[in-house]
């Protein structure tokens, strides 16, 4: 049985791996990552540090999935004190004195935990001190070598500081010519004495991979937290799972989720690809579709869309389209198999079913992947998220040679302009960088057995 522990700045992989010799260590947590992890009934995982500026946080959802598919899920010290403080309640195991702060309400603050650090490639070094730390050391020096009125005006000091700039070497300089720089001198002299009491975040961390060791999950008691919640399955985490469920894509890790956005994208049959799949979850062919429109009363003489289905249409096509033909453009671009969702979290048949058209996808999604990584290796400033929304839609305007890019979207599966804006920012470097296989994408039909199909009847 795997256990994965995610760390750093906190405690350096060598010591994890020191105290653990069976971990997988991974970096920092953030959102997606727990979704991706190849894990089991009977795995573990312990989070330590994660981030939440960079990128977003891991969310409490992500967390719950994994403790509901049988992973034992615990944090410590940092990110994972705060989890564990919010999510023990529901069987996330919390360990370590900054976890009992947070749940006993202590400690509040969550940038109380903050820190600087630098990037991956440098080790995540920590480049500042967390409040808890401060909070934690002044605590053991009280009646050995300050008071409990000289321990809560130096940690006031120090909690003025913004999180970036707090450290105990900071807090030595602010106090000195002032009335606590005695108490100062003398905290800082039993720090050096007793250095093991400055840093309670590496404690918490040490002592949570020795209780990982020494508490294996048994193989025949897995972790039970009864049935799974109806309230954890939303549209949210259903989302997440499809972004960040691993597909085969060679040597980048990739999701089904950029597969098919890569064809939505790219692929110039795509639009037909979409409309088979909506009309046959609808009513199985074209007049399955308008009858299902038709009883639902979207519809109306002659199958001229309604005032609601008409919002779908652009005003060249309502000036020079026909009833049934309309009604079915409308039907596809507002097709969603749930709030949100357009045609569920899944690839259409059309793409599952063709073998050599998928792994080209997932291919193309993997250099795309590769190539933003190769980015943020040469500008460690760049994020995916951050690029311009501008670039993104002048790329595909062109692209599609289309006139209304909203209506561009829906035709090609996608929810709108900022599903465009999502997927875009993922794939503008391989756009650009002239790599995509023109002529394979250019090669692919969607044959007349569907769309004979679609108008049968």
């Amino acid at each position: 049985m795997t256990v994965h522990v995610f760390a750093g700045p906190t405690i350096t992989p060598e010591r994890i791996t020191d105290l653990l010799p069976q971990a997988e260590v991974h970096p920092p947590v953030q959102h997606g990552d727990l979704l991706q992890l190849p894990v089991s009934g009977g795995d573990s995982v312990l989070i330590i540090d994660g981030l939440f500026q960079q990128a977003p946080a891991v969310r409490h959802k992500e967390i719950l999935h994994l403790i509901h598919s049988g992973v034992r899920v615990a944090g410590t010290s940092s990110m994972g004190a705060l989890r564990a403080a919010e999510l023990h309640r529901f069987g996330m195991i919390g360990i370590g004195q900054v976890f009992r702060w947070y749940a006993d309400g202590t400690v509040t603050a969550d940038d109380e935990v903050a820190v600087s650090h630098l990037s991956d490639e440098d080790g995540y070094r920590q480049m500042s001190d967390p409040l808890v730390s401060v909070r934690y050391g002044l605590e053991c020096a009280v009646d050995v070598a300050i008071s409990a009125a000289e321990r809560d005006a130096l940690f006031a000091r120090a909690a003025e500081l913004p999180f970036a700039r707090r450290s105990w070497r900071t807090l030595w300089r602010i106090t000195e010519a002032t009335p606590l720089s005695d108490a100062a001198a003398r905290a800082r002299g039993y720090l050096a004495e007793h250095p093991q009491n400055a840093d309670v975040k590496l404690l918490d961390a040490e002592f949570a991979l020795r209780w990982m060791l020494d508490n294996p999950v048994p193989a025949d008691a897995l972790p039970s937290h009864g049935a799974r919640p109806a309230t954890l399955n939303t549209v949210y985490l259903a989302d997440w799972r499809w972004e960040n469920t691993p597909a085969p894509g060679g040597d980048w890790q990739v999701s089904d989720y950029h597969a098919l956005g890569f064809l939505q994208l790219f692929l110039p049959a795509y639009p037909r690809i979409n409309r088979h799949t909506a009309i046959t979850q609808i009513g199985g062919d074209a007049a399955g579709a308008l009858a299902a429109a038709r009883a639902a009363g979207l519809l109306g003489a002659g199958n001229e869309p309604g005032p609601g289905m008409r919002e779908w249409l652009t005003d060249d096509e309502l000036a020079t389209g026909t009833g049934g033909e309309l009604a079915l453009t409308a039907l596809v671009r507002s097709f969603r198999t749930a709030p949100g969702v357009r045609t569920g979290h899944a690839l259409p048949e059309l793409v599952s079913s063709a073998q050599p058209l998928l792994r080209l996808a997932r291919s193309c999604a993997a250099a795309a992947g590769a190539l933003n990584a190769a980015r943020r290796q040469r500008h460690p400033e760049f994020r995916v998220e951050h690029v311009r929304t501008d670039l993104v839609e002048e790329f595909f305007t062109q692209r599609w040679r289309c006139s209304d890019l909203e209506t561009a979207c829906w035709d090609r599966g996608l929810t709108g302009i900022g599903q465009l804006h999502e997927l875009g920012r993922y794939f503008l470097l391989l756009g650009r960088s002239g790599r995509v296989p023109e002529q394979a994408l250019a090669a692919v039909i969607v044959g007349a057995a569907t769309e004979q199909r679609e108008e049968r009847g």
